[in-house]
């Protein structure tokens, strides 16, 4: 007969019966910290892959974006051969500026300080815009204009487009001269003096990519001042008679010998304008920007030099 446990799982103590449930308690607290350990891997595993496929659904667009290539084009040679015919290089201060590519691709005697004559408007307008998107100054507002009320936005079409003198002064008074001397001056515009018609390439540049760019102002108030920039008449400036496959828009002042004559001499001609491709999309146009100080110029030669740097942009 086999032996007979005589004691009963009643017997045990309470040390004894923790040792005989050991097993079992090992066994649960094992499973489930493998249970959790899985279900925080899975977790960790499903964020990992959502985040992978969403990357790689927007890379394709964003890698679009970041390697668009935009022709290069160097327009030195071109502006080399003009100047060749010229009685004087020293006479034209040029600088041709290409935006998508961020580079100067022509330049001649751009460092010196120029007379601005009708281009510092540009700074001034730049100036009002800034106000009128802060809410400073109202578009509707009228000022004085010599002994006549003209409305603000009236007067930026007429300094950009016919250099009026009245309304610039009048715009000047309106947004305060000191202010507007602190405004060049918070921009490093330090060759530009509103006053004494003068500037350079340089600060001429560097308001044509802030106008570009516009971070003090809408793209609709852009729009308007794109517009206002837009030429009304381009047999005004035999320059601009010289494009006809890019779009066209700027401003210029000039100082003439003779409105009679034809073939016209000029002994100030001073240019601003972005040249833009006419592509359909406008994501595929290509921009430039020609900055043009010069003196003692006759229209045939304008005509010349926009038609050779038209030609070589287009080839």
């Amino acid at each position: 007969m086999p032996p007979y446990n005589l004691n009963s799982e009643n017997d045990f103590t309470p040390n004894e019966l923790s040792k005989h449930s050991m097993p079992k308690f090992g066994k649960i607290l094992f499973i489930i910290i493998f249970t959790t350990i899985g279900v925080i891997s899975l977790s960790f595993g499903i964020v990992y892959l959502m985040k992978y496929l969403n990357e790689q659904t927007t890379k394709p667009e964003q890698t679009m974006q970041e390697t668009k290539q935009f022709k290069k084009i160097n327009l030195q040679p071109t502006l080399d051969r003009w100047l060749s015919s010229q009685v004087s290089k020293k006479n034209s201060s040029i600088l041709i500026y290409d935006l998508n590519n961020q580079e100067i691709i022509a330049r001649n005697n751009d460092f010196s300080q120029n007379n601005s004559l009708g281009l510092e408007n540009l700074f001034l307008a730049y100036q009002i815009y800034t106000k009128i998107a802060q809410g400073a100054i109202k578009k509707e507002k009228l000022i004085i204009v010599d002994t006549e009320q003209i409305s603000i936005d009236n007067c930026l079409s007429k300094i950009l487009q016919e250099n009026h003198s009245g309304c610039a002064t009048s715009l000047v008074s309106e947004i305060g001269e000191n202010s507007f001397k602190q405004f060049l001056k918070d921009q490093s515009y330090t060759n530009t003096n509103f006053a004494s018609h003068l500037t350079n390439t340089t600060d001429l540049l560097s308001l044509s990519k802030r106008l570009n760019a516009h971070p003090d102002f809408s793209e609709q108030l852009w729009q308007e001042f794109k517009t206002k920039l837009t030429p009304q008449n381009n047999n005004k400036n035999p320059l601009l008679t010289g494009f006809s496959k890019l779009a066209v828009y700027g401003l210029y002042g000039a100082q003439t010998n003779d409105v009679t004559n034809a073939n016209l001499s000029y002994p100030l001609f001073n240019n601003l304008y972005f040249l833009e491709t006419k592509q359909e999309d406008p994501k595929d146009r290509q921009t430039f920007v020609l900055i043009f100080l010069a003196s003692d110029i006759d229209s045939a030669s304008l005509i010349d030099l926009a038609k050779a740097i038209e030609a070589t942009i287009l080839e």
